[in-house]
């Protein structure tokens, strides 16, 4: 189970990643485009600075949010569909060869 976790953890923080990336772009995008309003005098620097605050802000939040859903449906997922350990397996087999042995004294 504990390599379920690992390969879990790392599609996770891969999806994480991606989505901090297109955020990065996306607050790149937001910076030329304020820059361009001040250069303009349609807003004020403080203006730009405090929108691109509030959407870091948001960004950040948003991510949190994000990730906590993530983990959430994976470990849901998880639960319903999760796979023998290798102890079920071996605790199994030892089920079955007692079965079979009572099974063998009977003939």
């Amino acid at each position: 189970m504990e390599n379920n976790n690992d390969g879990v953890e790392s599609l996770i923080k891969k999806l994480i990643y991606q989505g901090v990336g297109i955020a990065a772009m996306t607050k790149d995008k937001l910076e030329q485009a304020v820059k361009e309003l001040i250069s303009s005098d349609k807003i004020s620097s403080e203006e730009g600075k405090k929108i691109v605050e509030d959407f870091t802000k948001n960004m950040d939040t948003k991510a949190k949010d994000t990730e906590k859903k993530i983990r959430d449906v994976v470990n849901d997922a998880l639960a319903k569909f999760r796979p023998a350990s290798k102890s079920d397996v071996e605790d199994l087999k030892k089920r079955i060869e007692a079965l079979e042995q009572k099974i063998a004294a009977l003939d």
